[in-house]
Protein backbone atom coordinates (compact mmCIF):
# COMPACT_ATOMS: atom_id res chain seq x y z
CA UNK A 1 0.00 0.00 0.00
CA UNK A 2 2.77 2.20 0.85
CA UNK A 3 3.74 1.92 -3.27
CA UNK A 4 0.70 2.66 -4.00
CA UNK A 5 0.14 5.83 -2.07
CA UNK A 6 3.59 7.02 -3.46
CA UNK A 7 2.59 6.17 -6.88
CA UNK A 8 -0.58 8.37 -6.34
CA UNK A 9 1.47 11.20 -4.45
CA UNK A 10 -0.21 10.87 -1.90
CA UNK A 11 0.01 9.80 1.64
CA UNK A 12 -0.95 6.65 3.05
CA UNK A 13 -3.91 7.99 4.66
CA UNK A 14 -5.07 10.05 2.31
CA UNK A 15 -4.97 7.23 -0.42
CA UNK A 16 -6.68 4.81 1.80
CA UNK A 17 -9.58 8.41 2.02
CA UNK A 18 -9.49 7.97 -1.77
CA UNK A 19 -9.85 4.58 -2.16
CA UNK A 20 -12.66 4.57 0.58
CA UNK A 21 -14.92 6.98 -1.69
CA UNK A 22 -14.39 5.04 -5.23
CA UNK A 23 -15.45 1.39 -3.89
CA UNK A 24 -19.18 0.92 -3.50
CA UNK A 25 -20.60 0.03 -0.68
CA UNK A 26 -23.20 -2.71 -0.71
CA UNK A 27 -25.43 -3.29 2.11
CA UNK A 28 -26.42 -7.28 2.24
CA UNK A 29 -30.29 -8.47 2.87
CA UNK A 30 -31.29 -9.27 6.39
CA UNK A 31 -29.34 -12.07 6.85
CA UNK A 32 -30.13 -12.54 10.85
CA UNK A 33 -32.86 -14.98 10.57
CA UNK A 34 -30.47 -17.31 7.86
CA UNK A 35 -27.30 -16.76 10.38
CA UNK A 36 -30.37 -18.05 13.01
CA UNK A 37 -31.04 -21.33 11.53
CA UNK A 38 -27.76 -22.04 10.42
CA UNK A 39 -26.97 -21.95 14.09
CA UNK A 40 -29.78 -24.46 15.19
CA UNK A 41 -29.03 -26.53 12.61
CA UNK A 42 -25.23 -27.01 14.25
CA UNK A 43 -27.03 -27.28 17.09
CA UNK A 44 -28.60 -30.09 15.97
CA UNK A 45 -25.71 -31.83 13.86
CA UNK A 46 -23.56 -31.94 17.44
CA UNK A 47 -26.55 -33.67 19.11
CA UNK A 48 -26.46 -36.10 16.26
CA UNK A 49 -22.72 -36.42 16.36
CA UNK A 50 -22.68 -36.85 20.52
CA UNK A 51 -25.24 -39.54 20.10
CA UNK A 52 -22.82 -41.31 17.10
CA UNK A 53 -20.40 -41.50 19.54
CA UNK A 54 -22.52 -42.87 22.30
CA UNK A 55 -22.82 -45.66 20.03
CA UNK A 56 -27.05 -44.91 19.54
CA UNK A 57 -26.04 -44.90 15.92
CA UNK A 58 -24.54 -47.86 13.92
CA UNK A 59 -24.74 -46.31 10.48
CA UNK A 60 -26.49 -43.98 9.01
CA UNK A 61 -26.11 -42.07 5.84
CA UNK A 62 -25.73 -38.12 6.65
CA UNK A 63 -24.96 -37.22 2.65
CA UNK A 64 -28.38 -35.36 2.60
CA UNK A 65 -27.50 -33.17 5.52
CA UNK A 66 -24.18 -32.57 4.56
CA UNK A 67 -25.26 -31.37 0.79
CA UNK A 68 -27.81 -28.67 2.75
CA UNK A 69 -25.18 -27.57 5.18
CA UNK A 70 -23.18 -26.79 1.87
CA UNK A 71 -26.06 -25.57 0.11
CA UNK A 72 -26.64 -23.06 3.10
CA UNK A 73 -23.18 -22.30 3.42
CA UNK A 74 -22.81 -21.27 -0.20
CA UNK A 75 -26.00 -19.14 -0.37
CA UNK A 76 -24.41 -17.20 2.87
CA UNK A 77 -20.90 -16.76 0.35
CA UNK A 78 -23.34 -15.85 -2.21
CA UNK A 79 -25.02 -13.00 -0.19
CA UNK A 80 -21.63 -11.78 0.76
CA UNK A 81 -20.22 -11.24 -2.53
CA UNK A 82 -23.69 -9.02 -3.46
CA UNK A 83 -23.71 -7.39 0.30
Amino acid sequence: MDRNAKRAKRSITDYIVLLSLETPIHVAEDVKPLLIELKRIGNNLNQITAKINAGAFRSYNFEDMIDGQKKIYEQLLDIARKG
